[in-house]
């Protein structure tokens, strides 16, 4: 059977900038609360609420309150997780039922990019988002929404079966059960008051079991119940496709989040970047373009980075002495000023993700990196607790290893 041109076997889950007065917590989370957890991120289907996002996680990453659509994103891929949501609009929650959900959309390429860019302004859609194989996400869970019903729409009231089950319910008697309620979306295509997104050709996840730990739907995220083999990073720009390259080489050496959650590291080195602005340079009629045309070999994603044997010796070596020099430095530091100023750590750090130098640190498990973008160096030093004077000795050995490697290396503070 011919494949239709308006069809893809793909699904894209977009991204959009952050608004705060979208943010749930904006209109119902208690702050005066010490709780760590944001907001309800699901209900029992008996309507108990359950809390999964921690305060803590949300504030380590240090996402802004306007973040733009590339930060957002790239927070996306650092957690590994695509959050479920209410998909607020104004004070109300437009997901219906106990479960909040992830959206996509099967629009084609070309439909996407036209669309996007006609609803950008409102800050709802933006031409950054993840792309992943249709067959795959129907395979995690994800379905196709329900536009509409067969006879009225009803919300619950006090008395009925499905009321403060969630944050906003159908009625029961309109015969969607609370399991398939995640995928209603209210239409109205008469010509009075037309409410119509069927355009969008959306699809949502939810997590009907509670099967995660997280309030999302798991891609970098390793996990036990659903992987996926590939998938786009779609970006604007060719500058930002090198950004993200980075990030994903960071996340691939760093095997997981500050947090303890490991990454699938296959699916990291099967993550593909697109530059929108780079279509026209791939031969494709942009204008009917679609993700199953695009020549994926022709997309950028991580290198693994040889390292020679030479490489890995002169580093030992260099670290060696670089240990020497922070012991002596910060001893007769220690010895002249004494145990001064605030307890705490000094490291040195580097920043350079995709250099031999780095993939050899890692390697030899000289540096460690959190997915935070530094690989940190904990170099044996004098036994005090002044940060003050660990740093003497920690700046001093990054001059020496900059100098002996090649590679800038700085020292880094942290209060204890």
């Amino acid at each position: 059977m011919k494949k239709r041109k308006d069809l893809t076997e793909w699904v894209v889950h977009f991204v959009h900038e952050r608004k705060i007065e979208n943010e749930p917590s904006f209109f119902l989370f208690n702050i005066d609360s010490e709780d760590y957890h944001l907001f309800p991120d699901n209900f029992t289907y008996t309507g108990e609420p359950i809390y999964q996002t921690e305060q803590y996680q949300e504030e380590d990453y240090g996402l802004e309150e306007d973040a733009s659509a590339f930060c957002v994103l790239k927070k996306i891929l650092h957690d590994g997780i695509i959050k479920t949501g209410w998909s607020f609009r104004g004070n109300k929650p437009t997901i219906y039922g106990p479960k909040s959900a992830a959206c996509f959309t099967e629009m084609p390429l070309y439909a996407l990019i036209e669309y996007s860019k006609s609803r950008t302004l409102d800050g709802l859609v933006n031409t950054y988002g993840i792309a992943f194989i249709k067959e795959e996400i129907f395979d995690a869970g994800a379905r196709p929404v329900i536009y509409g019903l067969s006879g009225k729409h009803k919300e619950a009231k006090k008395e009925d079966a499905f009321f403060g089950i969630g944050l906003r319910n159908l009625s029961a008697e309109c015969g969607i059960g609370l399991r398939e309620m995640y995928r209603y979306v209210y239409t109205n295509i008469s010509r009075q008051r037309q409410i119509d997104w069927t355009h969008e050709r959306e699809w949502r996840w939810a997590d009907l079991d509670k099967k995660f730990w997280d309030a999302g739907l798991p891609f970098f995220s390793k996990n036990d119940i659903i992987s996926f083999s590939k998938i786009i990073i779609l970006v604007n720009t060719t500058d930002e496709v090198l950004d993200i390259i980075e990030i994903l080489q960071n996340l691939h050496h760093s095997g997981g989040t500050n947090y303890g959650s490991p990454y699938d590291l296959n699916l990291i080195e099967n993550s593909y970047v697109l530059a929108l602005e780079e279509l026209q340079n791939l031969n494709t009629d942009e204008e009917n373009v679609k993700f199953d045309d695009l020549p994926l070999t022709q997309f950028p994603k991580i290198k693994k980075i040889e390292v020679k044997q030479e490489t890995y010796d002169l580093v030992k070596q260099v670290i060696l002495e670089a240990e020497k020099i922070n012991f002596n430095v910060t001893e007769k530091k220690y010895q002249e000023l004494g145990d001064i100023g605030p307890c705490g750590f000094a490291n040195i750090v580097t920043y350079e993700t995709n250099s031999e130098i780095t993939q050899a640190l890692i390697d030899l498990e000289i540096a460690h990196s959190f997915a935070k973008g530094e690989y940190i160096i904990y170099l044996k030093g004098y036994p005090i607790q002044s940060m003050i004077v660990q740093q003497y000795g920690t700046i001093e050995a990054a001059k020496f290893v900059s100098e002996k490697l090649g590679q800038k290396f700085y020292s880094r503070t942290k209060y204890d």
